[in-house]
Parts: C-alpha cells; structure tokens; sequence
C-alpha cells in the first residue's frame, strides 16, 4: 500500500511538479532523484528507441548550447529547455523501471492508471480552483504563476484555470491527454465498481479542459473518431455474443460520461457560460474562422536572412533580445535554432509515434491513443510552443518509455538490460 502511494506521488509531482525558481522546478528535482536511484540500482531496462531519443536530444543539448554561444550567450533559454528535456526523459526511464521492479507483470497497467488519476486529481484541483477564490490564490501564491502565466483577463478574473501548471491552452491539451488513456484505464480495472470510480474522472478532466483553453477540446474532437474507431475495433473478439457486451459497455460508459457532465455543470455558478461559449468556437475554428484563426494567421512567418533560417539565433523570443510577434511553435523554433533545431527537436515525437505504431500490432487501443499523445503536441505547436514543454513531455517520456517496453513484451528481443553503473 505505501508503495503504491509512494509511486503515485511520485508520478503526479514528475508530471505536476512546480518551479521554485526561474531555473529549477520539482519535476526537475524528482527526475535527477530517480536518475541517481535508477543507477544507484545498477540495472536499467531500456530499448533502442528509448536510445536513439537520449542520443537525439544529446545532440539537441550541444547544438543548442553551440548556438548559444555562437551568438554571446543572449538567450539561453532554449538550450535550458533542451537540457531540461534530456534530464526528464532520463528521470522518466528511472521512473518506469522503478514499477517494472516493484511490479513486473503489473507495472504497465499501474503506471498507465497512476498517469491517469494524477491527470484526473489535477482536473479536480483545477475546478476546485474555479469554484473557490481562495484556493485560487493560495495555488498561485504557492507555484508564483503570476510571474509566468500569460496574464489574460479570464485568467486575472478566475474564468481560466491553470491549476500547478504555468499554462492555459498547453494546460488542456495536457488534460486531454488524460482522455486518451481513459479507456485503457478502465478497460484494465478490476471489478466494476473501481471501472466506475475511474469513468467519473472523465467529466472531471472534461470541464478542466473547458476552463483553461479550447485547444484540448479542438484536439479531442479532431482525434475522437480515430480513438472511438481504435476503441470499438479492440473491442471485437472471437464471439459475437462477446464482442456485442463490449459494444454496450463502451456506449454506456459514453452515456453515462455523458450523464455526469452534464450533471456537474448544472450545478455550476454563472460564469460557466464563459467557458461554453469559449468552447464553441472550436467549431468556427474547424472552418478556419473565429477571433482565435483570425489572431494566429498573421504570426506565421520566417526569418529574413539564410543562416538563422538553417541554424538560428538563439532568441526565442521571450528574454532580452528582440521581439518575436508570434506565438507560433515551429516560428519561435526556427527563429531560436533554426531549421536544423526544429527536426533535432521533432524527432523525439516521431519516434514516440513510431513506438505507438508497433505497439498497435498487438494492443491497438495502446497505440492509437500512444500516437495521438505525441500527435498531439506536433498538432498544438501549429499554435504555440509545445514541443519539449514541461508537464506534457513528462506524461510523454512515461509513454515512450511504456511503448517500447510493450513491443519487446512478446519475445524480449528488443529489450536490452543496461548496466548504469
């Protein structure tokens, strides 16, 4: 039982962990604890996957760095933002071997879960922040989200929430996330009473997303019909009769998701309708309309000279140095470490996808939902920095990590023990 709860806190401050200063956050402390646990142990489970994104982002740390000083050191937030990813990844690693030694034939299903409910107790932090100006400020007091967080009225006004983290749309597309492993959550629960338990937390992460950005919602719409296909796909078995029991466990598990949210918002106050008519812009945004397409379409451009458009310069448009007017990920990549960066920085999630497709051979929904997690945050950088970005990249790096261990389930030829010490 202390295991177990120790495992959970553990995953929901790697994943929630807020900064104590410009630099350092709790994520970073809990990952260079688990680093120095993981080869204090000796022995770590890893896999060439697992390998080649290390090497990547190795190479990202010293390109980075490179540029930096190629340009005076003027901006060094990017190659902070590298190192920082490097580290995660490597604590994430440390992280999932730890289950795999308290747990070998459970590890995966704990470890998906723990994601899962830290996602689903964040979700309800962020409505009892909604709900409660208190909480509010003592949250903000604690994590000084003030000096980090975009500071837009609806969020100075308490209609958009941030919880732990120092971000609104990023924030509900990390919610969202939690939406993907659902399914896998509950279709892994022991009894019907703890599937149950674990279905109420989707309203849950359903209205946290609605109070801090529309762009988890965007993003849950345009993958639903991918995940619902994957999902009802898994769900056929050898016998009809079976395969139709199944079919009626996942409409009713929608209906009665369904039933709950609906249920919560009836019961909240009048500002709520903010957050509806927040959310059903999405729509308009689907036709590349709205205040929100109207907004992004002017930040779309490119440096002016060759060598910053290849290499960069180092400015990532949030320190002293001139001014970016975009908001726009793959703008602000380029602009900080060129062309060149940006492919260094997106090969991580391209092998994460990689990963979700081979493990879909054997667990579809697995890897469904495991390609749209990296998916997704390609898709949110079309709009703002997401690649590498705290929180997200946390969940992710537990992801790969349980991807790889996946596919080398079956034969154990592509897992490799590697000696730490």
């Amino acid at each position: 039982m202390f295991r177990s709860l120790l495992a959970g806190t553990t995953t929901f401050i790697f994943i929630f962990g807020w900064k104590i200063n410009s630099v350092a956050d709790l994520i970073l402390i809990v990952s260079l604890l688990l680093i120095f646990l993981g080869f204090w142990r000796g022995t770590l489970l890893t896999h060439r996957l697992i390998n080649q994104t290390i090497a990547v982002l190795g190479l990202l740390c010293i390109y980075t760095l490179a540029i930096c000083l190629i340009n005076g050191i003027f901006d060094t937030q990017i190659a902070l933002r590298s190192l920082r990813a490097l580290l995660n990844l490597l604590g994430g690693i440390c992280l999932v071997n730890l289950y795999h030694a308290w747990n070998p034939q459970a590890y995966a299903e704990r470890l998906y879960r723990d994601i899962y409910l830290s996602l689903v107790a964040h979700a309800a932090l962020m409505i009892g922040m909604y709900l409660n100006h208190n909480l509010r400020e003592a949250v903000y007091e604690i994590t000084d989200a003030t000096s980090y967080v975009n500071l837009v009225t609806p969020f100075l006004d308490g209609y958009r929430i941030a919880g732990l983290t120092y971000g609104l749309s990023q924030t509900s597309v990390l919610q969202m996330l939690g939406l993907l492993l659902a399914p896998l959550v509950i279709r892994n629960a022991a009894g019907a009473v703890t599937r149950l338990i674990y279905l109420a937390g989707v309203p849950l992460l359903l209205i946290s997303i609605m109070i801090c950005g529309r762009s988890g919602l965007l993003l849950a719409l345009l993958l639903s019909p991918v995940v619902l296909a994957a999902l009802f796909k898994s769900a056929v078995v050898g016998s009809p009769t079976r395969s139709l029991i199944n079919f009626a466990g996942i409409a009713a598990a929608i209906t009665v998701s369904t039933g709950l949210l609906l249920t919560m918002i009836s019961f909240f106050p009048g500002q709520f309708s903010y957050s509806l008519h927040q959310a059903g812009e999405i729509f308009l945004a689907l036709e590349l309309k709205g205040p929100g397409v109207e907004v992004l379409a002017p930040m779309f451009f490119l440096p002016d000279s060759w060598p910053e458009f290849v290499f960069g310069s180092s400015n990532l448009g949030r320190g002293s140095l001139e001014y970016i007017p975009s908001d726009i990920g793959w703008v602000k990549t380029i602009f900080a470490t060129g062309l060149t960066g940006t492919v260094l920085m997106l090969v991580p999630f391209i092998i994460g996808m990689r990963a979700a497709l081979l493990a879909a051979r054997t667990d579809l929904y697995m890897g469904v939902a495991g390609f749209c997690v990296f998916l997704s945050a390609v898709l949110l950088n079309t709009k703002e920095l997401a690649l590498l970005t705290r929180n997200q990249w946390s969940v992710q790096v537990l992801i790969l990590a349980l991807l790889c261990f996946k596919i080398a389930e079956p034969g154990n030829k592509t897992v490799e023990a590697a000696h730490a010490g």
